[in-house]
This record gives C-alpha cells, sequence and structure tokens, in this order.
C-alpha cells in the first residue's frame, strides 16, 4: 500500500499532481524528512519536523501549515498501515519565488511500507564510493541528490557516496558517518554536516557505552588505521562499512562496535517514539 497527501485528501500517489511550474520541477527548489515507525509508532516525529521546518527556513520556503498540522497528518497516515511504514513529507519552492523567498510553499507527504535494508547487509557490510567534493547545502535536507547519484556509474558495487573534501571525511549521500579507533568514535561536526536524527541517537547510545565521541573530520589518510566504518540513518539505523574505494576496513567485515551501538539503540527506541 502507497498512498499520498496532498490539500486535505490522502490520495493514490499516482493520481497526484504538482504542476510542472512548481519551482521543485524548474529548479529543484525543496525539502523533505524520512520518518519511519516501529511498532507502528512513530521515530523521533518532532525532531524530524523540526529539521524540515529549518531546512526550509534556510531555503527561504514559507511553511502552508503549522508543525501541529504537518504532525496530525503524518500520525493520520501513518497510522493507516497494519505493520511498520514510513512517511516522507515534502516542502516544495511553490510556483513563485520573491529576491530569494517562496512564499507560497507546497506540502504533500508520501507514504509507503517500510522496506529496511536486508539483514545480510549487516552481517556482510557495504561498500562507499569516496569522492573528493562536499555535499551541496550540507545543512539543507534538499531533494537534490543528483550529486549523490552521479559518481555511482564509476561503482555499481558502492551503496552510496562518500563526500571527502581535500581528503577530509563529512558524510554519506543519504547518511552520516562514522570511523572507530580503539576506544574513540570519530565524526563530522554539524559544522560541516547535516545534523541526522540518527547521528544524535547514535552518539547518545555511544557515550553512555562508555565510548569517547570526538566531533572531527576523520581524514581517508586515517582509513588504513581504522578499526571500523559505518553509517547511520533513519531507516538503515547503524550500517557497518568493510570497503571505501580499494580501501579495506578493519578485517573486511563488521566489527563489533557498529553492531553493539545497533543493538543499543533498538534497546533505547522507546526514549524517542512518539
Amino acid at each position: 500500500m502507497r498512498f499520498c497527501y496532498m490539500n486535505g485528501k490522502y490520495t493514490d500517489p499516482h493520481k497526484t499532481y504538482i504542476p510542472v511550474t512548481d519551482l521543485s520541477v524548474q529548479r529543484g527548489v525543496g525539502v523533505f524528512e524520512t520518518i519511519r515507525t516501529y511498532n507502528r509508532r512513530p521515530m523521533a516525529l518532532s525532531m524530524h519536523l523540526e529539521r524540515l521546518k529549518e531546512s526550509a527556513q534556510r531555503c527561504g520556503i514559507n511553511m502552508p501549515l503549522t508543525m501541529e498540522e504537518m504532525n496530525e497528518i503524518i500520525r493520520e497516515g501513518l497510522s493507516r498501515f497494519e505493520e511498520d511504514a514510513r512517511a516522507r513529507p515534502y516542502l516544495t519552492g511553490g510556483d513563485i519565488e520573491m529576491g530569494g523567498q517562496f512564499p507560497k510553499g507546497r506540502f504533500f507527504v508520501f507514504f509507503e511500507p517500510l522496506n529496511p535494508p536486508d539483514e545480510r547487509l549487516y552481517k556482510e557490510g557495504i561498500k562507499l564510493l569516496p569522492i573528493d567534493m562536499e555535499r551541496p547545502l550540507p545543512h539543507i535536507k534538499s531533494i537534490n541528490y543528483l550529486q549523490g547519484y552521479l559518481p555511482l556509474r564509476e561503482d555499481p558495487e558502492a551503496a552510496e557516496v562518500l563526500y571527502c573534501p581535500n581528503g577530509e571525511i563529512t558524510e554519506a549521500s543519504h547518511s552520516n558517518a562514522f570511523m572507530v579507533k580503539g576506544k574513540e568514535i570519530i565524526t563530522a561536526p554539524t559544522s560541516r554536516v547535516l545534523a541526522g536524527t540518527m547521528r544524535n541517537m547514535v552518539i547518545e547510545v555511544a557515550k553512555e557505552a562508555g565510548f569517547v565521541v570526538i566531533e572531527r573530520c576523520p581524514r581517508m589518510d586515517e582509513l588504513p588505521e581504522a578499526e571500523e566504518f559505518f553509517i547511520t540513518g533513519s531507516v538503515k539505523e547503524v550500517m557497518p562499512v568493510v570497503k571505501v574505494g580499494k580501501t579495506i576496513i578493519g578485517k573486511g567485515r563488521p566489527g563489533p562496535v557498529s553492531q553493539m551501538l545497533r543493538h543499543l539503540y533498538l534497546q533505547n527506541i522507546e526514549r524517542w517514539l512518539e
């Protein structure tokens, strides 16, 4: 089951349209979030909506609905599933641009079954493709993912690109990135990357477990010394990375830290469910 919310109605997504005049179509102006459920309860819904609002403000998009109205729309849509699902709310630039501002933003939500990653990936790990550039507009969760897709033509085995401007590892195209060296977990600061909701949760449980979390950009030349590497995201949770480009991480298989952090996160999800 998949459906969409727009203009007060929950409808078939194949029968729901935005006009070609919308600036998301014409200029790629738009932001979004992904909100999943556990046992049919939304995970960190308020946090996601707050970040959606911040992204919209940074873009100059005026929100057509209040936070409370968007919250209710998403809760209602997710409640229609009998299994876990995800909602992707979008705010587009609408049809009008005025001096870099978009006064009549357009809101819609896409609802679909959760479709989490195959559990095999957590046991085998994934590969990332490093590229020497920074993610465009890193503090905005923009709908424009083209720069993260095009390089994957070079390496079909890679799950995502890993942005590494001047050798500094910032983030992956869909995820925050973490390097493990001993009892230290190193990740880029939010001055350089999007403040992921899963990023915050993993840092929280890691500190509680006794790890030292260092917020700096790990470097590509540190990868051969890394014991583990992993990425985080709302649906993928904590995903181990066993290869970055041609560099094998650790022993080439998922390590205990990423597995433990995923376990701790799942043990503690009640504190973030709404």
